[in-house]
This record gives structure tokens, sequence and C-alpha cells, in this order.
């Protein structure tokens, strides 16, 4: 049976990943400024708004796609369940809205170096303050949104993964034809229809097409930064530029 021809809604996964771009950043930055304790709270307060706006960027992408909102209730549960990545949403919208921001700090003399160590307090508002170093913490909330945007890439990769439709099996989830990408790009139907030699002629098509057209994939990277399972489909792994 024939699948009906995707068209693809005006936003793309690269939304989301210019948001996991942005948290990695700040999070870094994070890292590198501790006991600069003025910069040090602006810089959480970076991090803790863009970290939060990733699950936001994923829901408004990807809910033009098939499949995704019943998806999506299983994966966001897990987040709503999970004790620090709820300490850091209240962490965020409580710095936004009042400005206050619950962090202490102290270091320790070592070899003549002082290393530094911040830590969240308990206050009136924000109470249930997570147990050690904050940008641990941090990166620790982090992989946790990271892992849910991980299964969604994986999940939905014909969707979100710009090497997909440069796949026979992609082409195929898609309801898509070589020629559908060549009109796509500007050129006319079947201009790379063509002979090669070999016996993988679309194969050849679509590697030419990659070439040229493939968007930028961008969020391999930080899976593998933060050590998440790189289970790249297969037939992903077949085109490449």
């Amino acid at each position: 049976m024939a699948v009906e021809k995707f068209e693809f809604p005006s936003r793309g996964f690269h939304i989301v990943a210019i948001k996991v771009g942005e948290a990695d950043y700040f999070l870094g930055m994070l890292k590198e400024v501790q006991g600069h304790y003025d910069v040090f709270s602006y810089v959480l307060s970076g991090f803790a708004s863009a970290a939060r706006s990733i699950t936001f960027a994923l829901q408004a992408v990807m809910t033009k796609y098939p499949g995704f909102d019943d998806w999506y209730i299983d994966h966001q549960k897990i987040l709503k369940t999970n004790g620090l990545a709820k300490y850091f949403v209240n962490l965020r919208n409580y710095m936004q809205k009042v400005g206050e921001i619950p962090v202490g700090h102290t270091g320790t003399m070592r070899n003549g170096q002082v290393k530094h160590l911040s830590y969240f307090v308990d206050i009136d508002d924000l109470k249930d303050a997570p147990a050690g170093e904050v940008t641990k913490l941090a990166e620790e909330y982090f992989v946790a949104v990271l892992k849910v945007v991980e299964a969604c890439y994986r999940d939905f990769w014909m969707y979100a993964d710009p090497r997909a439709i440069f796949t026979e099996e992609g082409l195929e989830l898609l309801g898509w034809v070589i020629e559908d990408i060549e009109e796509a790009a500007g050129l006319p139907r079947g201009y790379t229809d063509i002979p090669y030699d070999g016996e993988d002629k679309n194969h050849q098509r679509l590697r030419l097409l990659a070439r040229e057209f493939q968007g930028d994939e961008m969020m391999e990277q930080y899976f593998k930064k933060y050590g998440l399972e790189t289970t790249v489909n297969k037939a992903l792994q077949r085109t490449s530029r």
C-alpha cells in the first residue's frame, strides 16, 4: 500500500538543536565561572531558562508530526517525576519572577589552589534543594532532558534527522521518491537519473543529492558529548556525504 506523501511543516528539528546548543553553552560557562559569584548567578539563570526551553521547543516543533503527542505523554511523565528536573523548573520560574538566586558558595585550599564549590540552599519560596554541587546537578538535569530529545530523535528519525530523506528507507516512510527531492531542491525531476556504475543506482543518486543539499546534522555531537547511547539508524549509516 502506497504511503501518502508527507508534507513537512515549517518548523524543523534544527530549532530544538539550537535550544540544546544554548543550554550546553551555558552549562559550559557555568563550570568556567566558579568563584565569580555574580557571574555564576547570571549564567545559572541563563542555563535554567535555556534548559527549560528545550522541551517547549520540542513540543512546538514535533506536535505537527504524526504520533508525537501520544508518544510524548510517557516521556513528559518521566521528567515530571524526576525530582531534580522538577527543582530546576521551579528554580527557573522563581529566578525569572523574583530574581533571587538560592545558591551558596564555599571553597577549599589545596596545594596553594582554591577550589570553588556552589550549592543550592532552601529559601521560603523554594524548598527541597537537592544535595550536591551546582554544576554537577545542572549537568545531571540537562542529561535527563537530553535523553528525551535523543529518544524523540531516534523514534521519529524520518522526520527529525536531516539525513533521513536521503535514504531509501526514509523516502519510503515519507512517501517520497528521489524526484521529489530534486524538485524541492529546485532541480528538474529526473535530473540525477543518469547511468551509474554498479547496481545501487538509487543509493548513488541519493548520495549525490545529499552532498549538495543535505542540511547539517546537529544533534549527534551532544549525544556523544554527554555519553548517550548512539543507536544511529542503519539506514543513516549507509547514506553519507
